[in-house]
């Protein structure tokens, strides 16, 4: 959810962003570079979606 409000809020964050962002959710697991990485992704999709005039939703 967070990763999502971020997304909404800021299409295209950096890295650094995201992990400013993401920081209270550290996973502990050790997959959050992971997360980071997923959320970057996500970004490219949303943009090469828009960019076609579709909706990313």
């Amino acid at each position: 959810m967070r990763a999502q409000a971020l997304l909404d809020a800021n299409p295209s964050p950096s890295k650094a962003e995201i992990l400013r962002h993401m920081n209270t959710n550290l996973c502990r697991c050790g997959t959050h570079m992971r997360i980071v990485r997923a959320v970057e992704r996500a970004a490219g999709f949303m943009r090469e979606s828009n960019g076609k005039g579709g909706n990313a939703r």
